[in-house]
């Protein structure tokens, strides 16, 4: 017990830390990874510049006015902030850019993947660039460029690209470029064996993607338009049901009949295990796979390299 006579410790007060640049770099790449809005914005000491320069990147859309230079005139910033406004608005000099800034890079990123969509980048062009975006910079970044250069790589049936990739950047993802390449190796032939689940109705069938009578098969969540004739299949949004199972768990049955309203009367399969695909690195959606009149796989297009 204190004695009477002894004052009480005193109470320091403290001050919470300020967030530095790279934990605010990590909060606006984690939103972009998930998919969400940016928070609010964060005040910064000398890092306010760079800071701003990243979010408006993050914000940017392709087609749009470039984001404003936030940098005081005549810096390395501000000359490298300019060099990527023009180059928004050229579309060439993408070689010579300097991208020490994460906001730059991630504008890069953003060039390309609009490309992507509008007007694909001719394959030189566009490996030089993702060889840029593996060089340095945010590691999310990295991650989203290496992702990029295997879709396509895949898509191309590259696999120059694919043992170049690999001898570079393999130690980083050995599951990754173990599932790359079990595909590249299925080209040719016919798929595995998936357990999949009839929509609506919910009994199962183990098929190869050559038994769904269709030359093309999406793997996709609603809201991409599946072409008529095309078969359908849906992915599960967690996809931690085993494949072998013959009963759907409660929170899958759940989920694969809340599909129903959305297939507008439309025949579709459900995959409930995540696993069953991604040991055939058929790892990223939307995938659309090509068959020949035997079944077996002409192409494969996913993630990034989709139509």
């Amino acid at each position: 017990m204190m004695p009477l006579c002894q004052a009480p410790p005193a109470v320091i007060a403290t001050t919470p830390k300020a967030p530095t640049l790279a934990d605010a770099e990590r909060v606006i790449f984690s939103a972009l990874d998930a998919g969400e809005p940016l928070s609010a914005p964060v005040h910064l000491g000398s890092g306010e510049r760079a800071y701003g320069w990243l979010r408006a990147a993050a914000l940017w859309e392709p087609g749009a006015a470039a984001p404003a230079d936030p940098f005081p005139k005549g810096t390395k910033e501000s000359k490298e902030a300019e060099a990527l406004r023009r180059f928004l608005a050229s579309g060439t000099g993408a070689a010579k850019l300097p991208l020490h800034l994460s906001g730059s890079r991630l504008l890069l990123w953003e060039w390309v993947r609009g490309r992507d969509r509008t007007a694909p980048l001719p394959a030189p062009e566009r490996k030089a660039i993702e060889d840029r975006l593996l060089a340095g910079g945010p590691g999310m970044i990295q991650g989203w460029a290496l992702r990029h250069a295997l879709c396509f790589a895949v898509a191309e049936r590259d696999g120059a690209r694919l043992a170049a990739l690999k001898a570079a950047y393999g130690s980083r993802a050995p599951e990754t470029f173990a599932g790359v390449q079990a595909l590249l190796g299925l080209l040719g032939g016919p798929t595995p064996v998936f357990r999949l689940w009839q929509l609506p109705g919910l009994r199962y069938q183990d098929a190869t993607l050559g038994d769904l009578d269709a030359r093309s098969v999406w793997i996709c969540p609603p809201g991409i338009p599946v072409p008529p004739g095309a078969a359908w299949i849906i992915p599960s949004e967690t996809g931690d049901q085993d494949g072998r199972e013959a009963d759907l768990g409660p929170a899958m049955k759940t989920e694969a009949e809340a599909l129903a309203p959305r297939l507008k009367g439309r025949a579709a399969w459900f995959a409930a295990s995540r696993a069953e695909w991604e040991a055939q690195g058929l790892s990223w959606f939307p995938i659309l796979v090509e068959l020949d009149a035997h079944g077996n796989i002409t192409s494969v297009r996913m993630g990034d390299a989709a139509p």
